[in-house]
């Protein structure tokens, strides 16, 4: 499509050096936007349709919680098929043109939905550890489980969508803190004592409020390219920390995200794991407006000295996203607030710490077989 429109552009701009009036100017550059807007209108129809198609392969479940819903993706080792091959850490078949970590394979690939004859009884979830995803910005079920579904052939991943994403409702204000009471409401429906929490990107948020508010269901907390506390509370916090609600739409963001390779050091194509956005975009605004200032605004509830579980905190250095450096970050600054860390710093990588899956893999699972 890109090349198309530069085509189209370039011969509209022909046309406008042979032009005399500035009304046929006008009318020229009229004919360009209203061109590449019908093009790019008609390719994010087809994107749509094929993030409908991405979604509904995930067999995600929904659970009727005190407050309303929660859509979520339970899988396991005890789901896969029995003569089925462990999941690669290389995309298969089925992969999400994201940029990031992916599991190649969808849980509805093998038996998510739990009612395959071929399945394990459920029973045998009883010895599995138990990874709970908390996703980030513009997130849902799919990317709370392609950021970890790498080791959904050794740990069980739960997988769901934070408040206002992908089928799940808003609990109150739709702070961390009813985030992460909301996932204690999961875990009892689902009879799971104790899990790994792992937080990605504004997922972080949420993560740390559940290992601070709820040490007891902690085995322990994993931060990936996580948002990070403040060492004190500024004197000035934003109203909002995120994009604002008229860009949380698909036509915008579709727009504009090629841009984000400049600013963010993404890839253009990362705006296809975020489609539909009218599934998200009450999580999106959620996030800008309260989620991601929480650790600001409520920074005395935010003792992290306190934390009583260990904790893994995986970051590149060059993310642009979540910056690792003061003053645009708080993440450095803030890692000797932690009791119990241990960490893994990339020079390279970017938000998604791309280069270093297998061993961001190995790292974790180490980790959580010293705290399982």
């Amino acid at each position: 499509m890109q090349k198309y429109l530069k085509l189209k552009l370039q011969k509209e701009l022909g046309k406008m050096k042979k032009m005399k009036t500035g009304r046929e100017v006008v009318a020229a550059c009229a004919a360009a936007v209203a061109a590449s807007a019908l093009v790019s209108a008609r390719q994010l129809k087809r994107a749509v349709k094929a993030a409908e198609a991405r979604l509904a392969a995930y067999g995600a479940e929904t659970a009727m919680l005190n407050y309303g819903r929660m859509t979520y993706v339970d899988h396991g080792p005890s789901d896969e098929v029995s003569d089925s091959k462990e999941l690669s850490d290389e995309r298969l078949s089925y992969k999400v043109s994201d940029g990031k970590r992916s599991s190649g394979k969808c849980p509805s690939d093998s038996c998510s939905s739990r009612k395959s004859s071929n399945c394990k009884e459920q029973g045998d979830r009883a010895t599995e550890e138990v990874v709970l995803s908390a996703h980030g910005l513009y997130g849902g079920y799919d990317q709370a489980y392609e950021n970890v579904g790498t080791l959904s052939s050794r740990y069980r991943i739960l997988a769901p969508s934070r408040f206002g994403y992908l089928g799940s409702s808003v609990k109150g204000e739709g702070t961390p803190r009813q985030q992460a009471e909301a996932y204690v409401e999961l875990l009892d429906r689902l009879e799971i004592d104790r899990v790994f929490v792992l937080g990605t990107s504004a997922g972080g948020t949420p993560a740390i409020r559940f290992a601070l508010d709820f040490p007891e269901r902690t085995k322990g907390l994993i931060l990936y390219c996580s948002a990070a506390p403040w060492n004190e509370k500024p004197a000035k916090i934003p109203r909002l920390m995120g994009p604002p609600p008229i860009v949380n739409r698909d036509l915008p963001i579709w727009l504009v995200f090629p841009l984000y390779r400049r600013v963010y050091g993404m890839g253009a194509d990362v705006v296809h794991s975020m489609l539909p956005l009218s599934k998200r975009k009450e999580g999106a605004d959620l996030d800008a407006r309260i989620t991601n200032r929480d650790m600001a605004v409520s920074f005395e509830e935010y003792p992290i000295e306190e934390m009583q579980v260990p904790v893994l905190l995986l970051h590149a250095r060059d993310d642009r996203v979540a910056p690792f450096e003061a003053p645009a970050g708080q993440v450095e600054g803030s890692l000797h607030r932690y009791p119990n860390l241990e960490k893994k710093i990339f020079e390279k990588g970017g938000h998604f710490m791309i280069g270093h899956e297998r061993e961001i893999d190995a790292i974790v699972v180490d980790f959580i077989e010293k705290h399982g």
